[in-house]
């Protein structure tokens, strides 16, 4: 699918078992009244962020402005008109570039040229580039959305999205280690069941994401904002646990409860029939390994055939 999420298993894992990566705060009275040490690494410093590759502080500021960004249209459009409010204003247009730039200004840091296995919360080329590619498929949608005015045709959010995930692949040929991070760390460590389960909710989010950007519906433009969240929240959350600013588990919460908020719009958006399809669709390829552009044509075809069904139709 996307690829983003599968370093979190491993990431997680290795805060819990690696020694010379404390997770938990030591049991104070302090702790135990303040919630912060729980969430904070003990050693927390936010000036951390401010580094000389970002000496006008480009980034940081499309960070925040990202951020207010999500506030906004989660905690206020969508309470008050039941929509993220993508309709081809100026203002959507310049959201949508302010979070693709924030991807693509991220080129001005060093990072490895290959995932470290032992650090998985390091941010690698690989992952970098992704993370750019996936931003920008989401800025796509939103294009083919407004441009066609929500209304485009079939083929046109399907093949933006394909050639975005070309990129993608050509991306992780060039770059890719040739394993995954979850493959890699359990060679090492016992994954728990729940992390192993929690990994393929992760991954199923990917497929619910491809899905909601591929589907025709009313609220396209909504759905290639919406997405963004889950790119940006888990390089953000990275960042700071790299930095000794967060521990491994605030990652994960703050992580989950992003794919969370985003999959209720995406269901919200698409319908549960379209959420039942994308399950069958992502346990085909992972049960049977078959080609995702093969399993996405067959999906979209199947999408187009649901109104001729009676009990859709009728739902």
């Amino acid at each position: 699918a996307a690829g983003l999420p599968t370093h979190l298993i491993s990431c997680y894992c290795v805060a819990r078992h690696c020694p010379k990566m404390p997770d938990s705060p030591p049991h104070t009275t302090l702790s135990a009244l303040n919630p912060l040490p729980f969430f904070l690494h003990k050693h927390a410093n936010f000036r951390k962020l401010a580094t000389k590759e970002d000496p006008f502080h480009i980034h940081k500021t499309l960070g925040i402005l990202s951020i207010l960004s999500f506030i906004y249209r989660y905690g206020v459009v969508y309470p008050q008109t039941g929509t993220l409010g993508f309709d081809g204003s100026w203002f959507d247009w310049a959201t949508m570039l302010v979070h693709n730039c924030l991807a693509f200004s991220s080129i001005q840091f060093r990072v490895p040229s290959k995932r470290i296995d032992t650090k998985p919360m390091v941010i690698y080329e690989e992952y970098r580039q992704h993370a750019m590619v996936f931003t920008n498929r989401c800025f796509a949608v939103f294009i083919v959305a407004i441009f066609w005015g929500g209304s485009p045709p079939v083929w046109a959010a399907p093949l933006a999205v394909a050639l975005h995930h070309l990129m993608a692949d050509d991306i992780t040929r060039r770059h890719g280690s040739g394993n995954t991070a979850v493959r890699s760390v359990s060679k090492k460590l016992q994954t728990s069941t729940f992390y192993k389960r929690v990994g393929y909710l992760y991954s199923f989010y990917q497929y619910l994401a491809i899905a909601s950007h591929i589907v025709p519906h009313e609220r396209l433009a909504d759905a290639g904002y919406n997405t963004i969240i889950a790119i940006a929240s888990s390089a953000f959350m990275m960042t700071l646990y790299r930095k000794k600013i967060i521990r491994g588990r605030t990652h994960m919460i703050v992580y989950s409860f992003c794919l969370l908020l985003s999959a209720y719009h995406i269901v919200r958006m698409t319908g549960i029939w379209v959420a039942v399809l994308t399950a069958l669709a992502f346990a085909a390829r992972v049960n049977s390994r078959a080609n995702k552009y093969a399993i996405w044509t067959v999906f979209r075809f199947i999408v187009a055939a649901l109104p001729l069904l009676p009990f859709v139709a009728g739902a």
